[in-house]
């Protein structure tokens, strides 16, 4: 049965057709860079915003940091195991390259979840190499600019304010900030967000093929004669880092960074959580399972399975490796990396784009979580929502912005709002 969740009845009125407005969005959004026309094809947004109640917000803070502890207890617990050959993740690797840990994890790790009713189910997580981390909260942003009574009710968070948190905490004055050669006027509007702010500590953005310039001398990371204290991945999305072009670089860089001191936002130890079978949650944590999907292995997986099934490959991203339709649950149902989840009813929003769209769509809602953690004591000492990102899709079930999705702005219940 499909649930039209609607919009809260305070920005609902946004849902009608008004061309004078959707053009002032539109400006606004283009001076925020949360809408790029240098893109080949800009990504969409509506006008009509998800709103995350003061009540809610309450409710997440326990939530995502019992999903923090036993998401980085699992990564540890696996630190040093050697994966079997049929392991069916890619990057189980990267736990025997870890000889030695921080004393603390820190960093910004994103749950994505799907509203079905009035519940959340966690889809998955991303721990490192997240791309869309500033550039949507401008979304709403825009918004607040367009009508500004709104901001009287609502604000905007934005994941980079506890970036910058986490990195003062621990004294961070110098950051390198690794990204693909290859990418989006999206992505980079999106690390130059950051950057600005994160002043005044110094950043410099290095892209793959200029990893050699990192260097480690006494256990301490250099880019030339500036000395690194910390680094933030931004190139680490999975097995194609790691088998294309710049494999050997990426490998390479990622050696040299572990055997030193820098301080690391997102620990690459912690792609091991960002495995797509969340059964390790629940195990760790039953009470986890009010909002983990169900599970189970993919093998002898059948076309009747679709009807109550999701085949996931465990390591892919962006979108890619969701398969829905009874063919591809045959075809993929022997691959060692395939797992079965849940599949869930996703509630309908209401939207209306800039590009015009008008209707019902599928959407998520992803939580940014800025974290500290201590390693020794294997004790949370910081799990706070830091942001939202919500994506719509109007047709297809992937809700993504890389499978042609567009962004949902998310404004936040002000707890002194009238």
């Amino acid at each position: 049965m499909t649930f039209h969740e609607p919009a809260d009845t305070r920005v609902a009125w946004l849902s009608e057709e008004n061309a004078g407005l959707r053009a002032d969005f539109l400006a606004h959004a283009i001076r925020r860079r949360a809408y790029e026309p240098r893109d080949p094809e800009p990504c969409d947004i509506s006008l009509v915003p998800r709103v995350v109640t003061a009540a809610r917000r309450r409710w997440l803070g326990p939530l995502v940091e019992r999903l923090v502890k036993a998401s980085i207890d699992a990564a540890l617990d696996a630190r040093g195991a050697l994966p079997g050959e049929d392991d069916g993740f890619s990057l189980a690797w990267i736990a025997g390259q870890v000889g030695r840990l921080p004393r603390q994890f820190v960093g910004n790790v994103r749950f994505d979840f799907l509203p079905q009713g009035d519940e959340l189910k966690l889809l998955e997580a991303g721990w490192v190499n997240l791309s869309a981390v500033d550039y949507a909260p401008q979304a709403a942003a825009a918004l607040l600019d367009t009508v500004p009574t709104l901001g009287e009710s609502f604000d905007v968070e934005r994941p980079c304010l506890g970036m910058k948190r986490r990195l003062d905490e621990l004294g961070v004055r110098t950051l390198v900030i690794l990204v693909k050669e290859t990418h989006t006027p999206y992505a980079e509007n999106d690390w130059e967000l950051i950057r600005e702010v994160l002043r005044p500590i110094e950043s410099v953005v290095l892209s793959e093929r200029e990893y050699g310039a990192l260097s480690c001398r006494d256990g301490k990371v250099h880019l030339g004669d500036l000395p690194i204290d910390a680094v933030y991945l931004r190139a680490l999305d999975g097995p194609a880092a790691f088998s294309g072009p710049h494999a050997r670089l990426n490998r390479e860089a990622l050696a040299l960074l572990l055997g030193s001191d820098v301080i690391f936002l997102d620990h690459p130890l912690l792609l091991l959580a960002e495995d797509k079978d969340l059964s390790f949650l629940v195990d760790r944590d039953p009470g986890l399972a009010e909002v983990v999907p169900r599970m189970r292995p993919a093998r002898g997986a059948v076309g009747a399975d679709a009807a109550q099934w999701v085949l996931k490959l465990r390591d892919r991203h962006s979108g890619e490796g969701v398969f829905f339709e009874a063919c591809d649950l045959e075809r993929h149902g022997d691959d060692p990396g395939a797992i079965l989840q849940e599949r869930l009813e996703a509630n309908r929003f209401p939207i209306t784009t800039v590009h015009g769209h008008r209707g019902a769509a599928i959407t998520d809602l992803a939580v940014h979580v800025s974290y500290r953690y201590d390693v020794p004591s294997r004790r949370v000492i910081t799990a706070e929502v830091a942001g939202y990102f919500s994506r719509f899709s109007r047709e297809g079930l992937r809700v993504n912005l890389c499978t042609g999705g567009g962004i949902v702005p998310v404004l936040s219940e002000r707890e002194d709002g009238p």
